[in-house]
C-alpha cells in the first residue's frame, strides 16, 4: 500500500472528509486529494507529522516504510486499557482518551483543574 492509499484509508477510518483532514493539517482539500491519488511525492515533514499524530500511527507508517501496525504494541495498549477500565471504570478510560488529545499546555491546565476540584468537598465520594 502506498502513502496516498494509507492516508485515504486512515482518513476514512477516522470518518473524515478530505476537507476536514485538510483543515486539521493546514492544507487545502485539493492537496489531500492529490496526496491520496499519489500525485504529490514530497509531502512536507510537518504535514506527515500532523497526519501521524492525528491517526495515531508512526510517520514511517504514513510514508509506507512500515507494512503493518505494531500488533504487539497494540495488544499491550488494549490490555492496559482493559486493566484501567476494570480498576477505575469507563470514565477513567474516557478521561485518558481526552487527556491524550491535549498538547502540553492543555495537559497542564487539565491537571490544575482536577487539582482544584479535589479541594472542593462536594466533589468527593
Amino acid at each position: 500500500m502506498n502513502m496516498g492509499e494509507r492516508i485515504k484509508q486512515l482518513r476514512i477510518e477516522k470518518g473524515m472528509t478530505q476537507e476536514e483532514l485538510g483543515q486539521v493539517i493546514g492544507v487545502q482539500k485539493s492537496a489531500i486529494r492529490k496526496y491520496e491519488k499519489g500525485e504529490v511525492e514530497n509531502i512536507k515533514r510537518s504535514s506527515i507529522k500532523k497526519l501521524a499524530d492525528l491517526f495515531d500511527v508512526s510517520p514511517t507508517f504514513i510514508m509506507g516504510w512500515e507494512e503493518e501496525y505494531d500488533e504487539l504494541a497494540l495488544a499491550k495498549e488494549v490490555k492496559l486499557i482493559e486493566q484501567i477500565q476494570e480498576q477505575y471504570g469507563k470514565d477513567a478510560v474516557e478521561l485518558l482518551n481526552q487527556f491524550n488529545k491535549l498538547n502540553a499546555l492543555g495537559r497542564n491546565k487539565a491537571v490544575d483543574i482536577i487539582a482544584d476540584l479535589t479541594e472542593i468537598q462536594k466533589y468527593f465520594n
